[in-house]
């Protein structure tokens, strides 16, 4: 007599672990943006301009709200500091 075991008492069979995933997820997104920025960079200085203002808004705003305030301000002390930077 065979016993077999119930599919709720065997572990889920997961053909890549998550961190895996994970990593594909983040090596996709990178790529769409670079090229994104490739293409943008054919265009002009302004268009590299848009498509990275693009970028951290889309990332700040899947940060939580506290989170994205302080990212928000840090993001405004970087453009100062690079105006500053490149003032003449």
């Amino acid at each position: 007599m065979t016993h077999r075991l119930s599919p709720w008492h065997q572990p889920p069979q997961r053909p890549k672990k998550l961190a895996q995933r994970k990593a594909e997820r983040l090596a996709r997104r990178a790529q769409y943006w670079g090229e994104r920025l490739a293409a943008a960079g054919e265009l002009g200085p302004e268009a590299v301009a848009s498509v990275t203002f693009d970028r951290a808004r889309k990332e700040l705003d899947a940060l939580p709200a506290e989170q994205r305030q302080r990212a928000f301000a840090a993001l405004a002390d970087v453009i100062d500091r690079v105006r500053e930077a490149h003032a003449q």
